[in-house]
Order: structure tokens, then C-alpha cells, then sequence
């Protein structure tokens, strides 16, 4: 079971690497991320590979919350926060939380107690997690 955990991870990982050198487009800095469901993060990139995602304080306090009531698993925790950015972040910011997944964590409870924004910096094809208080000027 673990091997087959370990061949997706490395298959991902491929996988983001090759996402990477076919991206295109410039990097923006301080736009919003929307979907169907609204605006949910803040996202600073510094080049089209560099970017951190800021999520809002209502986001992170939703996702801590249904983490709370649901059970704090991998699995979880990736679809509620990984899967909510841009696809090559997306895949990026799943790996991480998959592997070092318990050093995500305490970063979103405090995020969420302090009312503040639960951060995913990506420098593709590594993605690493934090928390900014809310008066950070990107979380908002």
C-alpha cells in the first residue's frame, strides 16, 4: 500500500514538472482567484513559477471547520485547500500536503483561530504552507 502511495506521489510530481515547462502566460501579482463559488484566495506571484495563494479568512475558518467536524485527513484537507487553486499549483500544493502533511496543519488552525489567512507558497514544483495574521496586506 505504501508503494502504491509512493508511485502516485512520484507520478504527480513527474507530472508537475512536465506541467511546468509548458506554462505559459506572464505572472500577476495581488489578483483574485474565482470560481463558481466566488472569490476564496488572494494570490502574489513574483514570477509565472513563484506564486503564494492567501486564503481568506472566511475560507480558511470554512476549511478548519468542516476539517473540525470531518476528520483531518489527507485526502480532505487536499480537496478543501489544494484543489481550489490553479491545476500546476493545485497538483503542486497536493503533493505537499500529502507528503509533510502534518506540517500543514498546525499552520491552518492558526490561521483560522487568529482569523487570519492560511498561506500556500509555491515555487513550482515545491509548495510549502503558512499562516499570516489579518493584517497582512494580501489577506483580505
Amino acid at each position: 500500500m505504501n508503494q502504491h502511495r509512493s508511485a502516485r506521489l512520484l507520478a504527480a510530481l513527474v507530472s508537475t514538472a512536465l506541467l511546468t515547462a509548458v506554462q505559459t502566460g506572464p505572472a500577476q501579482a495581488a489578483t483574485s482567484g474565482q470560481t463558481a463559488a466566488g472569490v476564496y484566495f488572494n494570490k502574489d506571484c513574483v514570477s509565472r513559477i513563484n506564486c503564494t495563494y492567501y486564503l481568506r479568512p472566511l475560507t480558511t475558518r470554512s476549511v478548519a471547520r468542516y476539517l473540525d467536524r470531518h476528520g483531518w485527513t489527507v485526502d480532505a484537507a487536499a480537496s478543501l485547500v489544494c484543489f481550489r487553486l490553479p491545476p500546476v499549483y493545485g497538483l503542486a500544493c497536493g503533493i505537499a500536503i500529502a507528503i509533510p502533511y502534518s506540517r500543514a496543519l498546525p499552520h491552518l488552525r492558526a490561521a483560522a483561530e487568529q482569523g487570519g489567512c492560511f498561506t500556500i507558497r509555491a515555487k513550482l514544483p515545491i509548495a510549502r504552507f503558512g499562516s499570516v495574521t489579518a493584517d497582512d496586506p494580501n489577506c483580505s
